[in-house]
């Protein structure tokens, strides 16, 4: 079964267009991932995805349900997809503790045992229950990420959206966020969509990748292609269909 599907979408922005005719889909339990350089239009799509970027073109279906342009997320749709950015300390509020941070999604979702549930979330990503308490900037790079991750968890979503999630951090701690997401997503049977320009995190994460430059999906790669480093290119290459 596949959880997202997109079909010749694109994306303007006033006399740009950020994406061109780009069309994918993604299986339940995969990571698809989205690889090119920066300002190819991937963080784009994963943001139309996300229910973040509502004007675009083109047809989108997940869970194998349309969604329309210009329309919020609202019920399951908002729950089954989180996102988790690439900036850890711009995507939590400088002003709200990690308690707070954790349970405000719970509690608008109409979740109970919140104290519970914070705690079990922030020892799957490997933090103290004490983290609680802290706020941002208390935290190292590594760890907000920690708690970006968690909270995009929290509520059991069926695809994660993961822009940069490393980019942004040492490369000491790179290795140890990238094998939490694995790890998460085994123990949660989850998908994952992840944007990178990192042709290593590229091939330690993925099950299938797509290769991006000026809007358009230029080729597909599956697993055995990314083994062999097919995806370490300079240039664009030939399209090819996808696998």
């Amino acid at each position: 079964m596949n959880i997202v599907e997109i079909e010749n979408v694109q994306v303007v922005f006033g006399e740009k267009t950020a994406v061109s005719a780009a069309s994918f889909s993604v299986a339940a339990g995969e990571t698809f991932s989205l690889i090119g350089e920066s300002g190819c239009g991937k963080s784009t799509l994963l943001r139309v995805l996300a229910g973040l970027q509502r004007e675009w073109q083109g047809r989108v279906t997940l869970f194998g349900e349309p969604v329309k342009p210009a329309v919020r997320f609202q019920g399951a749709l908002r729950r089954n997809v989180q996102m988790v950015f690439q900036d850890p300390y711009a995507s939590l509020h400088p002003n709200h503790t990690i308690y707070r941070t954790l349970a405000e999604p719970l509690k608008i979702h109409g979740e109970t045992q919140i104290d519970a549930r914070v705690k079990t979330a922030l020892q799957e990503v490997g933090l103290s229950a004490d983290a609680a308490a802290r706020y941002p900037h208390q935290l190292s790079g590594g760890q907000r990420q920690r708690v970006a991750i968690a909270r995009a968890l929290s509520l059991r979503p069926k695809i994660l959206l993961l822009d940069e999630p490393t980019s942004a951090l040492d490369m000491s701690v790179q290795a140890e966020i990238l094998n939490l997401l694995n790890r998460l997503k085994q123990e949660h049977q989850m998908t994952y969509l992840l944007v990178s320009h990192d042709a290593d995190v590229i091939a330690h994460m993925s099950d299938r990748a797509a290769f991006m430059a000026g809007g358009v999906i230029q080729r597909f790669f599956d697993r055995e292609a990314l083994e062999r480093g097919e995806h370490r290119m300079s240039s664009s290459p030939s399209p090819l269909p996808s696998p």
